[in-house]
Parts: C-alpha cells; sequence; structure tokens
C-alpha cells in the first residue's frame, strides 16, 4: 500500500475521533445543564420551605427572686426604648401592682449586707501559732549526747611545772597537776495534755501547729533555765529549781562590794559528785558605774559606756580570742551599746565599721554578736530590788559551755487514754554545765546599793 493511501486512512481516523469527541461533549454539557435546572429548583423550594417555618420564642429562665423579676423587667424596657426611633422619653415600669411593690421591699431588706449569717460561704485561713524565742544559746554553746542518766565533766587542773635549768625537775613543788570533776542528773522537762478527736477533724491543721508549738515551747523553757534558774534552790522555783538546769546567773565569781570597772577571777568548782560540785566562780566585769536599783533610785537608767565595752572584751584572756568566741547580750543592752555616740553625736559603732556588717545585729570589736533576750536587762524598774543583773556574756562557747541532751527527746500520741481524745505527751532530758571557767566572762550592770 502506498504512503498516500495510508495517510489518507488516518486523516479520516482523525476525523472520525473528532467527530466523536464533539458528539460527547455536547452531550455532556446538555447534561450537565438539566442537572443544574434541577438542583435550582429543589434549592429554590427548600428555601420557600424553610422560609414558611415558623420560628419559635426564646425560651428564658423564670426569675428566681422578686428582685430578678423586676431588674430583667427594667432592662428589658430599656433595649425597647433604646431599639426605638423615639427616644425623646419613656416611663419605666418597675412593678406590676401593689402586691409586687412590697413583695421586692420585704425581700431586698433582708439582702442589704453582705452574705455572712444569710447564708454566704465562709473561708478559712490557715491555722498558725505566735513565735516563740528557741533557745539561743543552742548552736553557741558544746552540744552532746548521752545515753546515761547522769554526766560527768573531767577537767585536767595545774601546772606540770616546767622549770629552767639542767636539774631534772622531778615532780617539784612546781608540779600541781591534778583533776577535777563534777557530774549532773539529767533534768527532765515533760508535758501532757488531750485535745477532743472532734476538734482535730474539725480544725485543718491544728494537730501539726500544736505539735510545732509545744517543740518551741520546750526550747523556750530550756533557754529560760540555762540562763535563769538556780539548781541549789526552789525560791524561788519559777524556772524549774532543784529540777531544772544549772543557770548561767547562778554562778559565783562576782565581787561581793561593786567594783567599776574591775573584773574578778574565775577558779574551778569543788570536785566530786555532789548535788553542788562543779559550781565554779566566773570572771565578772563590774560596769564602770552601777545602774543602781530600784528602790533608792526610782526607775534606773542605762550608764554603759564605749569603755565598758573594750574593758570588758579584754577581760577575756587572749588565748580564747577564738572563731567560736562571741558575745550573748540581751536586745535591751544591745540596744544601748548601738546607741553610744561620740561628742559630735556619730554612732561609735557605726564610725568604727560602717561597711562591717549590716542589720541591727552585727557584730562588736570584731566578734559575733547573739541576742538572748532569756539574759538579764541591764536595768531594773521602780520599786524593784535586783542584787547582780548580767546582761551580757562573753567567750569561747564551745570551751566555756556544754549542753548535754539525752540521745532521744520522746513525742507520743496516745487515742486511747482518754475516750474521745488525742493525748500528746512530751518528753526531753538534758544538762548544763560551765565547763571552762576560764573561758568566759560576765558583764554585771546592776547591784543593789552598797
Amino acid at each position: 500500500m502506498s504512503i498516500e493511501k495510508i495517510l489518507e486512512k488516518v486523516d479520516a481516523i482523525e476525523q472520525s475521533n473528532i467527530a466523536e469527541m464533539d458528539k460527547v461533549k455536547a452531550e455532556v454539557a446538555l447534561t450537565v445543564e438539566g442537572v443544574k435546572q434541577d438542583l435550582t429548583e429543589k434549592f429554590a423550594a427548600l428555601e420557600a420551605k424553610v422560609a414558611s417555618v415558623q420560628a419559635p420564642s426564646v425560651i428564658i429562665a423564670p426569675a428566681k427572686t422578686v428582685s430578678q423579676n423586676v431588674n430583667r423587667s427594667v432592662k428589658e424596657q430599656l433595649r425597647d426604648f433604646y431599639k426605638s426611633s423615639s427616644r425623646l422619653e419613656k416611663e419605666i415600669k418597675m412593678f406590676e401592682d401593689e402586691g409586687h411593690y412590697k413583695a421586692f421591699i420585704n425581700e431586698s431588706s433582708a439582702l442589704t449586707g453582705s452574705g455572712a449569717g444569710v447564708g454566704g460561704r465562709t473561708a478559712y485561713g490557715p491555722v498558725f501559732h505566735a513565735l516563740r524565742l528557741a533557745n539561743p544559746m543552742r548552736g553557741v554553746s558544746r552540744t552532746v549526747a548521752t545515753d546515761g542518766a547522769t554526766y560527768q565533766f573531767r577537767a585536767k587542773t595545774g601546772n606540770a611545772g616546767a622549770t629552767w635549768g639542767y636539774p631534772i625537775q622531778n615532780n617539784g613543788g612546781a608540779t600541781t597537776i591534778d583533776t577535777n570533776i563534777w557530774q549532773l542528773t539529767l533534768q527532765d522537762v515533760n508535758c501532757q495534755f488531750p485535745i477532743r478527736t472532734a476538734a482535730l477533724d474539725d480544725i485543718d491543721g491544728l494537730e501539726s501547729n500544736v505539735v510545732a508549738d509545744m517543740l518551741a515551747e520546750f526550747s523556750q523553757v530550756e533557754g529560760q533555765s540555762m540562763i535563769q534558774n538556780d539548781d541549789q534552790t526552789n525560791s524561788p522555783n519559777t524556772y524549774g529549781g532543784t529540777s531544772g538546769l544549772r543557770g548561767l546567773n547562778q554562778y559565783a565569781g562576782e565581787a561581793a562590794t561593786y567594783a567599776g570597772g574591775q573584773t574578778t577571777e574565775s577558779a574551778f568548782g569543788t570536785t566530786g559528785t555532789g548535788s553542788s560540785s562543779g559550781l565554779c566562780d566566773l570572771a565578772t566585769y563590774d560596769q564602770l558605774t552601777t545602774n543602781g536599783d530600784g528602790v533608792t533610785g526610782g526607775q534606773t537608767t542605762n550608764k554603759v559606756t564605749f569603755s565598758d565595752v573594750v574593758n570588758f572584751v579584754y577581760a577575756l584572756p587572749q588565748q580564747y580570742w577564738t572563731p567560736s568566741t562571741k558575745i550573748i547580750v540581751n536586745p535591751v543592752m544591745l540596744a544601748a551599746i548601738r546607741g553610744l555616740v561620740d561628742d559630735n553625736g556619730t554612732p561609735v559603732f557605726e564610725r568604727m565599721s560602717p561597711l562591717e556588717y549590716d542589720g541591727i545585729v552585727g557584730r562588736m570589736l570584731g566578734f559575733d554578736v547573739v541576742v538572748n533576750k532569756y539574759i538579764d536587762n541591764p536595768t531594773t524598774s521602780a520599786g524593784a530590788v535586783n542584787t547582780n543583773l548580767y546582761p551580757m556574756y562573753f567567750g569561747d562557747w564551745s570551751r566555756g559551755h556544754t549542753i548535754v541532751d539525752r540521745l532521744n527527746m520522746i513525742m507520743r500520741r496516745y487515742d486511747q487514754t482518754l475516750p474521745g481524745s488525742i493525748t500528746f505527751f512530751g518528753e526531753k532530758r538534758l544538762c548544763t554545765s560551765i565547763v571552762d571557767p576560764f573561758a568566759l566572762v560576765r558583764y554585771r550592770s546592776t547591784k543593789t546599793a552598797n
């Protein structure tokens, strides 16, 4: 077959295909147009049907109170007035009739205040307790623990007798080595009290606050006894008496006659295991001018001077000027010292070291200060007689004073001791003593007139 005939057949086939495609396109266009027309008619019918449906009215919840009903009526009237074309004036109708008005007055008059007492919610703050001053001696004095009922202190005393010269000094007169011992019984402080289970159930956080405050009270009681108690007498028995601790103030050593600017000497107490053994003499510095007593001069004033502070610090032997050496002072005494000024009215300690420390406690003459309100105030009130007042102590407390604790403090909670109540019990055992009397010095500000 020639090429011309082949080309003629190809052209014929192409023409046939084009004709078929045009036919199909025409049929498709016609079909689509019919569908569109049908959908348009259906949508129009649906819109007509929807338009003929009546929409339901908005359901408004009925008012629960007369006040709510009146407020809603007023709001609706204001809304309609705002939407209307004439906004010149409109009378607002609040009540339907006299009965409606009386109901509104009677209802609103009972709700003019807060919700307190008429069903309002009550909220509660957390249970708390006032703070107590925990024992400031903790963390200052040396503390040891024991499982015994008594504790014995032992000190080596005397001199080895070092003597110049080649001849051997064999236990001669210069050798005075000995020991000094004293023994203290661990004293007991305890408490027991019941709390109704109903109260513990009803008051959130009550039990934890009771226990926390009880522990703080134990610390407060021991802190007071460590300073003020005299364990040799029960007259008075304010801080434990013979059942309390050996307080710092009970130690002897002060001059019998007040001597301003002078310091007495320390000495070990008697040796042995008796109840009075170990009561040493504590070096005591007398303020240059005594503050006097409240009987002779009425209300006394603090006469401390900067020279007193310097003399007091230098009264401690130099070998005890260690990193653990601290001044323990009553806050009233500290305030008086901080208030000392020079001839120009400038605070003495601020002029000496303005950048050395921050806060109201700081340091004095390079030594750390611990404030302890359980130590004596430096002055006495009118009419009061105080033989001695010691508002300040100074020394190496890690060597000079020891607190001996029983290994464990007992804290127990009994639910069957008293039906309907939880019984709380706490018990602590300890003793305290001045160990090295040469490591401490005491400040006496007041003595009854000689």
